[in-house]
């Protein structure tokens, strides 16, 4: 079955980390997501960050020490690129970021973009958590967004633990990166046709999730 519905990186590892939440927050929307510390913190950082590599504003003197990563990004010779919204169709094309069309969605942090190749990094502001099928997807999109390159460095780069994760694409790698993604696109697409939305219960249910006990037995939440 094949996924009709918009979808982001964010968004399938939502779903895949419980569905009800997922269904509660993003498809019925009866209950919005809380900001934390750390999202706000996140937020914070990511808005820091753009500002200064657009060179619209200084680092605040508490993120100052995070400048130097954008400076060495940006000292790569290619088109920089910050806070690049990329929206794609059914048929992997670039359109409009809110298109009716659009059918995946990302956001590439900072980058540059050469001749050959495209350097593209996300900030991270949380644990250290490694995850390549993110930055598959980022090559994915990169391919599509600027057809003329060849290969994509994409990384991850962990302020709070000073860590740097990075993988290399080839453009003839982007057809098996689709793939991959097609088994997790249809349990996700499955759901929404069944309207079927289990709960998968864990650790979080307790203190982490906002949905309530009223719609989900699992939520130890009110």
């Amino acid at each position: 079955m094949e996924l009709t519905k918009p979808w982001s990186y964010s968004a399938l590892t939502a779903f895949e980390t419980c569905p009800k939440r997922y269904q509660i927050t993003r498809v019925t929307k009866q209950i919005v997501e809380p900001q934390t510390e750390a999202t706000r913190w996140g937020n914070k950082v990511h808005k820091a960050l753009e500002q200064y590599a657009k060179g619209e504003k200084p680092l605040p003197p508490d993120l100052e020490e995070y400048g130097r990563y954008v400076r060495k990004i940006q000292a790569i010779e290619g088109r920089r690129v910050v806070e690049q919204r990329v929206a794609l169709t059914k048929d992997f094309r670039q359109t409009k970021w809110m298109a009716k069309d659009g059918w995946v969605r990302g956001i590439i942090d900072i980058g540059v973009v050469g001749s050959e190749t495209a350097y593209l990094l996300d900030w991270k502001t949380g644990k250290h958590r490694p995850d390549s099928d993110q930055l598959k997807l980022f090559a994915a999109l990169a391919f599509a967004m600027y057809p003329w390159i060849d290969n994509v460095v994409t990384g991850f780069i962990w302020l709070k633990v000073e860590k740097f994760d990075k993988e290399k694409f080839s453009r003839e790698q982007l057809t098996d990166i689709w793939n991959d993604f097609m088994p997790r696109l249809n349990r996700l697409a499955i759901a929404y046709d069944g309207d079927k939305w289990l709960p998968k219960p864990s650790g979080l249910c307790k203190n982490w999730c906002p949905v309530g006990r009223n719609l989900c037995e699992f939520c130890g939440g009110q």
